[in-house]
């Protein structure tokens, strides 16, 4: 195996595990008063956010859903760690397990899961076009 492809398997295994671990340490602090309120509803955004990106560092590392599709695999485990998450808070002092911020995590990961996919399959239908397009013009 080449050296470029162990940094790129790397870097796709860092951005999942840089995003499990940031969700936790964020849901870890007591209090996440570092961000001024802008508008009412402001975590759901930044909950929102975070599963987002969550659900793109899986599309990432989908190659690891081998022999299934990954599509409900992601989505499943994706909601498992949103209500884990939620436990977690519950334990941590001035913090609460919230259904509206479990809802806000299903509906980021949900969006990160569509537009990722999305993108995917896209560039995979450009490229396969770009493919076809050598082929015929050889």
């Amino acid at each position: 195996m080449s050296t470029r492809v162990i940094l790129n398997a790397a870097a796709k295994r860092g951005f999942l595990l840089v995003m499990l671990g940031g969700i936790f340490y964020l849901s870890h602090q007591p209090s996440l008063k570092v961000i001024p309120p802008l508008f009412p509803h402001q975590d759901k955004v930044l909950h929102a956010g975070m599963y987002f990106l969550l659900s793109i560092s899986m599309i990432v590392n989908r190659n690891l859903c081998r022999g299934v599709h990954p599509v409900p695999v992601m989505f499943i485990l994706g909601v498992l760690y949103a209500v884990s998450d939620e436990i977690h808070q519950s334990f941590v002092p001035g913090r609460d397990c919230s259904a509206g911020d479990l809802l806000a995590d299903i509906v980021g990961l949900s969006a990160g899961l569509s537009a990722g996919l999305s993108v995917y399959l896209w560039y995979r239908r450009k490229r396969k076009r770009s493919v076809e397009q050598l082929v015929d013009s050889s």
